[in-house]
């Protein structure tokens, strides 16, 4: 059965929250196996672009609504996930992102048992957007977090015969045809991979595989999948059957299970309470920024002050958790505003492609990074994102130096603005679970580097060994500072 969606709808607040499955008719069962939700990362923001304020909306109200009503009731993948969607009439729980959500995205879960010796070839299409990829999901490890596994992006996927990739960044973004033949196989990662396809490295058909498709900064006017629609599912049975439509849904049992890849509610409760300064633990004047490693390392190991009895505590290896993107590089630091009502973050801003409006080229061809962000969130019990600003967003300087300003509306002052050289991020609800203990004034900040050149020295990415992100990044890595409303306005406007 499909499910109905009302077209009449108001516009989406701007919060996310987890709520319960909803079951969608045959084929939809809840599990209480993997979670086959996406890293989060999903806060989306209106492109403006000299906006003083960033938007958990990033589609125009109309686009976010297009989107859901053709793309959410597909048998297989789950309804769009994202801001522009989590609070539309009849959304679903699995819609709305809780996992560190950020700006410009739309991602399309699947949540499926593949029969023994199947396997599942898709054809789609390449997006007119600045980022694209396939991920699988990784088996849930210590506290049930889930980490990505095998992944292809974009530009690593061969067209079909007579298409091109937009994504190469020797071509046109423009030209088209553009379609390409996708593959989800069983088993291990072979030594010699085949082309277009990526593996689930179990063989089980009682596992419950997690797989999704994330779509970055559709160019202006396109749908969140960049105007290219959900890729058509083929089941490949062992004895060479080729199955497809409510028959193909029907034998892979899809469902609809929100995310629980979330930090304990007790654990980080008590974990606060114990720590040498419950007022603001985890958080220090002046912040401290750095690399996410791991769910424990960051999370846990944040409140060990002595480095070594931390990492062998928790080792800092790099097993992700948060359903994390594998192409992208994270920092974080949590930030106390009893230590000043204003905070500032301030750096080099890598270079990325102006993609937007909807640029025929990619410019410039040679990038540091595909995608840059800043957000603001809350605890890691809920992984609510606040507000977010991407690259194209942020005003530089000729030196390409930014400073982004984070606070509440009150105190917010005059010059936190771009005509003044400053972009502008609210601080939001603090920690935000369903306890006394919650602080409001507590917050977590997250920057994002995704699908950097691999030939980029100062990327987080080339971070081996916690402590050193200052010295690896360079003028890349974040400076951070409380202010006073008063101190802050003092520095006048500086524009560019």
């Amino acid at each position: 059965m499909f499910r109905q969606r009302k077209s009449d709808v108001t516009h989406p607040a701007a919060r996310c929250g987890a709520g319960s499955h909803r079951g969608t008719g045959a084929g939809r069962r809840t599990a209480t196996s993997l979670s086959g939700v996406l890293l989060a990362l999903v806060s989306l923001a209106a492109f403006v672009t000299a906006s003083a304020y960033a938007s958990l909306n990033y589609l125009p109200h109309k686009l976010a609504v297009k989107t859901n009503n053709k793309y959410g009731h597909d048998c297989f993948w789950a309804p769009p996930k994202g801001m522009d969607y989590a609070n539309l009439p009849g959304a679903i729980p699995i819609q709305k992102p809780n996992l560190y959500p950020d700006v410009g995205s739309t991602y399309f879960v699947a949540q499926y048992k593949l029969p023994e010796g199947a396997s599942l070839t898709f054809h789609g299409k390449f997006g007119h957007e600045r980022y694209m990829s396939w991920t699988m999901f990784g088996r849930p490890g210590e506290l049930g977090q889930i980490a990505s596994a095998d992944h292809l992006r974009d530009f690593q996927i061969r067209p079909d015969k007579g298409s091109v990739n937009p994504f190469k960044p020797s071509g046109r973004r423009d030209r088209g045809p553009r379609k390409y033949t996708f593959h989800v196989v069983s088993g291990p990662i072979p030594a010699h991979r085949a082309p277009n396809t990526i593996y689930t490295q179990t063989t089980d058909p009682a596992t419950r595989l997690g797989m999704s498709i994330r779509n970055y900064l559709p160019d202006r006017g396109r749908d969140g999948t960049g105007d290219v629609g959900l890729p058509k599912l083929v089941l490949n049975l062992a004895d060479g059957t080729e199955v497809r439509g409510q028959a193909a849904c029907a034998m892979l049992d899809p469902i609809e299970d929100v995310s629980t890849s979330t930090f304990p509610a007790g654990l980080w409760k008590g974990l606060v309470a114990s720590s040498a300064d419950p007022v603001n633990a985890p958080a220090v004047n002046p912040p401290k920024w750095e690399k996410f490693w791991n769910a424990l390392y960051n999370v846990a190991g944040i409140f060990i002050s002595d480095q070594a009895e931390r990492e062998a505590t928790y080792p800092p290896t790099e097993t992700g958790g948060f359903q994390n993107n594998p192409d992208t590089s994270y920092l974080l630091t949590p930030i106390s505003l009893k230590y000043g009502p204003l905070v500032t973050v301030s750096g080099k801003m890598p270079t990325f492609p102006k993609t937007l409006p909807a640029a025929n080229r990619w410019n410039p061809r040679k990038y540091q990074v595909r995608y840059w962000s800043l957000c603001s969130g809350s605890s890691p019990v809920t992984g609510l994102g606040y507000d977010c600003v991407y690259d194209q967003q942020v005003p530089i300087t000729k030196k390409r130096h930014y400073t982004v300003v984070i606070g509440r509306a009150k105190d917010r002052p005059p010059n936190a603005r771009p005509a003044c050289g400053y972009q502008w991020i609210n601080f939001g609800k603090g920690e935000n679970y369903p306890d006394p203990a919650a602080r409001n004034y507590f917050d977590v900040m997250y920057m994002r580097f995704m699908a950097v050149d691999p030939g980029w020295e100062q990327a987080p990415q080339k971070v081996r060994k916690p402590g050193t992100e200052k010295k690896v990044m360079g003028p890349y890595f974040p400076n951070t500072k409380y202010w006073t409303k008063s101190a802050f306005r003092k520095l006048g406007c500086k524009a560019g």
